[in-house]
C-alpha cells in the first residue's frame, strides 16, 4: 500500500529514522504510521527498535530482507516515475515540485485528523 511504500522508500534512501520522522516524510497521523509499521515488521521488511538514549522514542530501519524488497521493486519505482513525468518540460517540473513541497509543508502544518 502506499503508506508501506512511502515509509520504505524513506528508509531506503536516509537509513534509521525515528517514527516521528517516518511520519513527517510520509505525511500521515502518528497513529496510522504505528499500524503501517505494525505490518512492516510482521512482514520482516523493517526493525522497531527502542532508541538508546531516550527510551520514549523508536528507532525504525529496514532489515536485510527490507533492503532486497527496495533493491527490487524500487528501479522499477523509479522507471515508472521517470515515464509518468517525461510529458512535463524541464520548468513544468520544477513547478511542481514547488507546488508538491507546498503541499506537503501545508499538511505538515494541518491541525486535521
Amino acid at each position: 500500500n502506499p503508506s508501506e511504500f512511502g515509509a520504505l522508500e524513506a528508509l531506503y534512501h536516509k537509513g534509521k529514522l525515528t517514527v516521528q520522522q517516518i511520519t513527517e516524510k510520509v505525511l500521515i497521523a502518528n497513529s496510522s504510521m504505528t499500524y503501517v509499521l505494525d505490518n512492516l515488521v510482521k512482514r520482516g521488511l523493517i526493525t522497531r527498535t527502542k532508541d538508546e538514549i531516550d527510551r520514549r522514542i523508536y528507532v525504525v530501519d529496514l532489515t536485510t530482507e527490507g533492503k532486497a524488497f527496495m533493491d527490487d521493486i524500487y528501479p522499477k519505482h523509479h522507471q515508472n516515475m521517470t515515464s509518468v513525468l517525461s510529458c512535463l518540460s524541464k520548468e513544468e517540473e520544477k513547478t511542481l515540485q514547488l507546488l508538491l513541497k507546498k503541499i506537503g509543508l501545508g499538511a505538515k502544518n494541518c491541525k486535521c485528523d
